[in-house]
């Protein structure tokens, strides 16, 4: 069976990583897309009722693929997740 955060992945990226490489290769390569999906699973949440549960929402999504998502990426993620949920506010 294939790492569930491979599976995510798939769906974010339109192709599943066959390992950790590949998958931090993905992430790496295009953030955007990432905190994009990210930032659209928080707002159809219904556990998200706000900004601060939001960033909640992220950093637990973020500890999920633990990993996966190296340092800058993530800084990335968050920058990009903020400039969202500004304009959704």
């Amino acid at each position: 069976m294939s790492d569930m955060r491979f599976v995510q992945f798939s769906r974010i990226y339109g192709v599943e990583p066959s390992d950790e490489l590949e998958a931090r290769a993905l992430v790496s390569g295009d953030a955007v897309r990432l905190a994009d999906a990210l930032f659209a699973e928080a707002a159809d949440s219904d556990d998200v009722t706000g900004a601060a549960s939001a960033r909640v929402y992220l950093e637990g999504r973020l500890g999920e693929l633990g990993a996966l998502v190296e340092p800058d990426a993530a800084a990335l993620v968050r920058a990009r997740f903020e400039a969202r949920l500004r304009a959704w506010e």
